[in-house]
């Protein structure tokens, strides 16, 4: 009987062994959280991905914020496999950014508007854009426009939505354009394309840095920013990610690009060997009041690179 009730003991002691291994290795990004979590919830799985970070040497600290609300499904719906059947058009070799300036800082802040919310709605992929299109606006007239990005959910040419979405500036160029928060105030649901609101803004045309399916080099998205303002692009958010609140993410988590934000500067002397100045769309609640860190190549951050013009 003591036999049998030791061996148990030990079996339970290496179960548990097992588990923490196991967490410790890559299973914490199976952390989530969810609407029902209490305040003591919440706390518990912080210091839990705690006790993670430091086991691993991040760099980074996160923390109950606004994002918590929501969960990443919600959030996180750009889609690589919507990409548009012309994306093609819109690629470009590397070079030919990489010829359009002599040399960069070690440091530099693009051209960038104030931080937005998209709420419940997964409309990511409209918030990169039009934030992209307000800084491509900035930098070339000095007005920072407060655009629409409503009427990008409604009117996209795509069945783009809520629930997932891509790159495509069509409804920001001519005869199409930008229209005015104000005329057009964001919902966070798809609803029908009404035109009634006049053009504030047109582009001339976007492309992508390198094409529509890599993260491009750390020099290529250096170049586009330094020569348009900022980038739109994407990157694979977990629920690390989405706990941030300070430091420089230096995650190390691998899945398919989930989520679109927009890059709008660089440090060399962040994290190791450099990291993007990251603007999100979840609020100020979130990160350095919407912003982030990101160490260069972290969980993606870069891929499908953007800009207009």
């Amino acid at each position: 009987m003591k036999k049998v009730r030791s061996f148990g003991l030990v079996f339970m002691a290496m179960f548990v062994l097992f588990g923490i291994v196991s967490f410790l290795s890559g299973s914490h990004e199976r952390v989530v959280f969810t609407q029902d979590d209490t305040v003591r919830e919440l706390n518990n799985k912080i210091e839990m991905m705690r006790e993670v970070i430091k086991a691993k040497g991040y760099t980074f600290d996160v923390g109950i914020n606004s994002a918590m609300q929501y969960k990443l499904e919600e959030l996180c719906t750009f889609d690589p496999d919507m990409v548009e059947p012309d994306a093609y058009l819109y690629e470009m070799n590397e070079v030919e950014l990489y010829s359009r300036t002599m040399a960069l800082p070690s440091s530099y802040t693009g051209y960038y508007t104030p931080i937005k919310d998209q709420k419940s709605c997964g409309s990511c992929w409209a918030f990169s854009m039009t934030a992209e299109v307000e800084t491509t606006a900035l930098r070339l007239t000095g007005v920072t426009y407060d655009l629409s990005e409503q009427y990008v959910l409604n009117c996209t040419s795509w069945l783009w939505g809520c629930s997932g979405g891509n790159f495509n500036y069509k409804t920001f160029k001519s005869p199409d354009g930008a229209r005015a928060e104000s005329c057009l105030p964001y919902v966070a649901k798809k609803g029908s394309c009404v035109k009634t609101c006049p053009v504030v803004y047109q582009i001339t045309n976007w492309a992508y840095v390198g094409n529509s399916s890599s993260v491009p080099s750390v020099d290529a998205i250096k170049n586009a920013i330094y020569t348009y303002g900022g980038v739109g692009a994407a990157v694979y958010v977990d629920s690390y990610w989405q706990a941030y609140t300070s430091g420089c993410f230096n995650g190390t988590a691998s899945g398919s690009c989930n989520h679109a934000i927009q890059l709008v500067g660089w440090d060399d002397s962040k994290c190791t060997g450099g990291a993007w100045l990251l603007k999100n769309s979840w609020g100020t609640g979130w990160g350095e009041a919407g912003f982030m860190w990101i160490q260069y190549g972290s969980q993606k951050a870069g891929y499908a690179a953007n800009y207009s013009y």
